[in-house]
């Protein structure tokens, strides 16, 4: 671990030294680069130590190399709130990706453009290629990226949190929508956020809205759910989740599935 963070800390810093050789421009250091072939070679020495450094760095990284790849991350203007999952700032999650599990990513699920981003160690924000996400257990939530397919109602393909897994599947898409708003004097620009839920069983997906909705698709066991909704105060509007999830797994176990 010591041998990892030294060797990030280096490649960090020989990139910031050429950054900033290439901003000074005029200054004395590129002057003599461009003039001297001493300049030039000290100019390659160091170039070649990052590049050296950059490829050890990559082989101590192993397969988390692969996540460092990918769309640069553009951000928004100012607004009153932001479109992340529970926080602006990135957070530890473990993340299913090509085959490979990672116990410790810093993340953030970005619910506008439904992008799910990676902080990488050179302090970058890449967004993960969706196809090759398998899951992501961030904040809490099981997320998995849902390719929409040919059945009865099938939601359309994206980042969705799985609340519940058997023979049917509950989940839940959270949207943000960017808006601007006009007021006395300026622009006001924030993000709006719905939350839909789909209900999967016996090959049609169902969009659940209210309690109604659940017991419509959850027959022929309308009376027991009833019960099971009352014996554990169960509140679609108060807590959408818990009423899924306890309702669904009690119709499995009636159904015998």
């Amino acid at each position: 671990m010591i041998k990892n963070n030294l060797l990030l800390i280096s490649i960090i810093f020989s990139v910031q030294v050429m950054a900033q050789e290439r901003l000074a421009g005029n200054g004395q250091v590129m002057a003599q680069e461009r003039n001297t072939e001493s300049g030039q070679a000290m100019k390659q020495e160091r170039r070649a130590s990052a590049d050296s450094l950059a490829v050890a760095y990559m082989k101590e990284a192993g397969s988390f190399s692969t996540l460092y790849y990918g769309n640069q991350y553009q951000g928004y203007p100012p607004a009153k709130n932001h479109p992340y999952l529970k926080d602006v700032l990135y957070a530890k999650a473990l993340l299913a990706y090509q085959d490979v599990v990672y116990p410790e990513v810093m993340m953030r699920l970005d619910m506008c453009r439904d992008e799910l981003i990676v902080l990488t160690p050179d302090f970058r924000n890449v967004v993960l290629a969706p196809e090759k996400v398998e899951y992501a257990e961030l904040h809490g939530k099981h997320i998995i990226y849902f390719q929409t397919d040919t059945l009865s109602g099938s939601p359309s393909a994206g980042y969705y949190v799985l609340l519940y897994a058997g023979q049917c599947r509950v989940m839940e898409k959270m949207s943000a929508t960017l808006i601007d708003e006009a007021v006395p004097g300026k622009l006001q620009r924030f993000f709006d956020f719905t939350t839909k839920y789909y209900l999967y069983k016996d090959g049609i997906y169902h969009v659940i809205k209210n309690k109604k909705g659940v017991l419509k698709a959850l027959q022929p066991y309308k009376t027991e759910m009833k019960r099971t909704i009352s014996a554990h105060h169960l509140n679609f509007k108060k807590d959408a989740e818990t009423f899924l999830i306890l309702t669904v797994s009690e119709y499995e176990r009636l159904s015998g599935r």
